[in-house]
């Protein structure tokens, strides 16, 4: 779970990290906050079934911020315009 959790943030990175350098756009990439947060629930579940208390609050705050920014990129944003 942790190797895989690993992996998808590291993919959501790069998703952003492309919008961002390459087609040269300031804003939040969707890819990049779904990425992210699974990648998150999936390190939430490996640090609780490893016993790691601490770590597994941790990621569940790590899954939890992209999900309330995706919610505001896609809907919240729209909606004011």
């Amino acid at each position: 779970m942790i190797i895989a959790g690993l992996a998808l943030t590291v993919a959501g990175w790069l998703a952003q990290i492309y919008r961002t350098v390459y087609k040269k756009e300031n804003r939040l990439c969707p890819t990049f906050l779904v990425l992210y947060a699974v990648g998150c629930i999936l390190l939430t579940i490996g640090n609780f079934t490893n016993n790691d208390v601490t770590g597994g609050v941790l990621n569940l705050v790590d899954v939890i911020l992209p999900i309330v920014l995706l919610w505001t990129v896609l809907f919240v944003r729209k909606a004011a315009q």
